[in-house]
């Protein structure tokens, strides 16, 4: 299977723009869809023009240069798995991958929300700024739902602030000793990992478009009694619309 992307060229009609093959992956895997997912929810909000543009492409750039290239050195690591690999070769796999998970997430994500029209450098900050940054945040954007933060917060605690360290230490920066970061030369914490970030990063997108959202629409998770079959991960929850039958 694979992911194709359209290559738009000026002076030309969209329907006769260059369709590229982008990558061997299959364009029905859970994060790909979720991350399209966001960019239909930007086109219900009202971001409108310009920066709706920005905003899409923008959103794209974190599927198409960050999770999805990440995606593809995990699956090298899952190839890898049970080989006799020479310890440089290995450690070079996972290098590559949290590099580039680290880059959807902090670099690609952050350039997103502020396309969008949000600050959310203080996600990337100490743990005393983080906390300083989040109550300016919630005062700048009340229009947020509150529960971001927490989710914020729970992200830094469980593997945001490790895989941090772990990335300036080892990754981007070598030094120390590789021992000390022995997990993250492991497929099952490799496999943890990429799970958190894309559904961190789709959630953290979708709480900031929701916003944007005119009528007091907000984002609701699908009723499985309702829907059954719904692949979407969001249902529209539309004010005006909940007593219908």
């Amino acid at each position: 299977m694979s992911v194709f992307r359209v290559k738009s060229e000026p002076g030309k009609e969209p329907r006769d723009w260059t369709v590229e093959k982008f990558a061997t992956i299959d364009g029905d895997e859970k994060f790909i869809r979720d991350m399209c997912e966001l960019q239909t929810v930007l086109h219900a909000t009202m971001i409108f023009g310009k920066q709706r543009e920005d905003a899409d492409d923008a959103i794209g750039s974190i599927l198409f240069d960050g999770l999805m290239p990440a995606f593809s050195e995990l699956q090298k690591i899952r190839a890898a798995a049970g080989k006799d690999l020479p310890i440089m070769d290995r450690r070079e796999l996972y290098h590559n991958f949290h590099g580039k998970l680290w880059k959807s997430y902090k670099e690609l994500t952050q350039r997103a929300a502020t396309v969008i029209g949000f600050n959310i450098g203080f996600l990337f900050s100490s743990n005393s700024d983080f906390k300083k940054g989040l109550k300016e945040f919630e005062s700048a954007y009340p229009a947020v739902r509150p529960e971001l933060g927490a989710g914020l917060a729970n992200a830094r605690k469980r593997w945001q602030n490790d895989l941090a360290l772990f990335r300036n230490t080892l990754v981007e920066h070598p030094q120390g000793d590789p021992d000390r970061f022995g997990k993250y030369y492991d497929l099952q914490c490799a496999e943890f990992l990429f799970e958190e970030v894309w559904n961190s990063i789709v959630d953290l997108i979708a709480v900031l478009l929701e916003s944007k959202l005119s009528g007091g629409t907000k984002l609701a998770l699908p009723d499985p009694r309702t829907l059954p079959n719904w692949r979407n991960r969001f249902v529209f929850d539309v004010p005006a619309l909940r007593n219908l039958k």
